[in-house]
């Protein structure tokens, strides 16, 4: 089954044949490429989910929401790996290259965070770049 309401944004995995989507409905879900069927649904905001970047590993992915949050979340168990709270208000976007990550919001703020990778399961922790951002 697909979304309960609109989708505001997909993305290619850069390892598998999937693509995520974020929804109004504020759930992701992953979908096969071969046949376009739903495998998986990531649950957890409280509000639409706007954005979502897969961390190159592509083993998790990042998303962001009118909630306020940004969320980790681990592809092949749906799990929740982090809970980031950078910004005040709507988290418009979120974008990933390597170890670095930038998030920016409706309240005027970019903030950017670096992670390291290759930790257990996969997840490292990420840092802010900036004491205020």
């Amino acid at each position: 089954k697909g979304h309960r309401r609109g989708v505001w944004c997909v993305a290619f995995s850069p390892i598998d044949q999937v693509v995520a989507s974020a929804s109004g409905d504020a759930t992701i879900r992953l979908w096969n490429l071969k046949d376009f069927r739903a495998i998986r649904s990531f649950q957890g905001h409280s509000s639409a989910v706007l954005r979502v970047a897969f961390l190159a590993n592509g083993m998790q992915l990042m998303s962001s929401s009118v909630d306020g949050l940004l969320k980790l979340w681990h592809i092949r168990t749906a799990e929740c790996a982090g809970t980031f709270e950078e910004h005040s208000s709507k988290v418009w976007c979120v974008d990933i290259v390597g170890d670095r990550m930038v998030s920016g919001g409706a309240d005027s703020k970019i903030c950017p965070l670096s992670g390291m990778m290759g930790t257990q399961r996969g997840v490292g922790t990420w840092n802010k770049l900036y004491q205020s951002c």
